[in-house]
């Protein structure tokens, strides 16, 4: 019975996926604005990213991850007074009124209700004070953001609820992970249906709705109040690039959107998104380790570039690109199981030959799927495959 031996060699391998260095300067007309690969989380571009801004309604993408991660979704949410009455966009609900918590996530989201805001923090802490602790906490802890700073689930004004485009940009690309968010976040209508109220929600943001049709748009979020200015954050994807703009402080809402187009624009023709899939098995560069990865990695890269990987004896997995510089890296003792690579005796180094990848190449696609030869998906090139008798 023939064996194979299968290596996958990383020393310089080209792949047709991922960096990020297109130089431009956008003329973008919000206080600040970002767009992110939504899969690598690489800055594609920035305008005072790092700045503190109000953000208004975009706080709601907050207040919904968290509750769809921590709350039961099936459970009643008793309407209080408070909540019913708050101020500025509502969902029109009313004190005393059971919801269910997934209805009211959506309708929050969809409609930027405020009162349902309030009737979520208060359903999942107790109080809308305790929940802005808990909310900052998950976003401090799981979101891993340290800018960010809520004092409502809601986002009207307050001098002390403060974020950054940055962090938004994080906060939605954690969001977008979780499928019941994504769903929510790109519903264009939800019927409706309360106590005083039988109508069916459309969303705010013009893009989503078609107003303003952008292609690829996934999902938006639209927000408001004098000091925030018109703010904005938009998802989109085309083939297998993710990307989420945000735009803070807009002098309108024309404004707004325009930018995230800009944005969006520049992302999709200057960049491409690049993926090494989990399972896959990589050597450092001496072979004296074996890495098998346990999560897929992403990485960006300019469109115009033809990126390669590079390992070093310590386990660092740089995505180069055509410069020989490193735009991303990896450490693979923490995304990979390690092992001590442990070669046949009869086997050489040296073996691994241009007529080795030969033969690689006529091997059906079952027998290397575990080492990502499939034909080449991502433009892997030096595959070696040693044949053992």
């Amino acid at each position: 019975m023939k064996k194979f031996f299968f290596i996958f060699i990383l020393a310089l391998i080209p792949f047709a996926s991922t960096t990020v260095s297109a130089e431009s300067d956008l003329p973008l007309n919000s206080e600040a604005g970002i767009i992110i690969d939504a899969k690598s989380g690489n800055v594609l571009y920035e305008k005072n990213m790092k700045k503190s801004m109000y953000p208004a309604s975009l706080t709601k993408i907050a207040t919904a991850i968290y509750a769809i991660e921590h709350g039961d979704p099936n459970e009643l949410v008793t309407v209080s007074k408070k909540a019913a009455e708050a101020d500025g966009s509502s969902v029109f609900i009313e004190p005393g009124e059971e919801i269910e918590l997934s209805k009211l996530i959506a309708g929050m989201l969809i409609n930027s209700g405020n009162d349902a805001a309030i009737a979520i923090a208060e359903h999942m802490s107790g109080s809308e004070k305790l929940f802005m602790e808990d909310l900052n906490e998950f976003l401090r802890k799981e979101v891993n953001i340290s800018d960010t700073h809520f004092t409502n689930p809601h986002g009207l004004f307050d001098k002390d609820h403060v974020t950054t485009a940055s962090d938004l940009a994080k906060i939605t690309q954690y969001a977008m992970k979780n499928e019941t968010f994504r769903e929510y976040f790109g519903k264009k209508n939800l019927p409706w249906e309360v106590e005083t109220w039988d109508t069916t929600l459309v969303t705010h943001h013009k893009m989503l709705k078609g107003e303003l049709p952008y292609k690829g748009i996934t999902g938006g979020k639209t927000g408001f109040v004098s000091k925030s200015g018109f703010t904005l954050i938009s998802t989109a994807t085309r083939g297998e690039q993710d990307l989420i703009a945000v735009t803070l402080k807009a002098p309108s809402d024309k404004v707004a959107y325009s930018d995230t187009k800009l944005l969006f624009n520049y992302g999709f023709e200057n960049f491409k998104s690049g993926k090494i899939d989990k399972k896959s098995k990589l050597y450092s560069a001496d072979y004296s380790n074996t890495y098998t990865l346990n999560e897929d990695l992403y990485y960006t890269h300019s469109i115009s570039d033809e990126p390669s990987l590079k390992t070093s004896n310590d386990g660092i997995l740089s995505i180069m690109n055509q410069e020989g510089e490193a735009i991303e890296s990896f450490d693979l003792k923490t995304v990979a199981d390690v092992r001590n690579t442990v070669l046949p005796a009869s086997i050489k180094k040296e073996t691994i030959d241009d007529e080795l990848l030969n033969f690689m190449s006529h091997l059906k696609d079952g027998e290397a799927s575990s080492f990502l030869l499939k034909k080449s998906p991502h433009g892997i090139r030096s595959v070696a495959a040693l044949y053992i008798p």
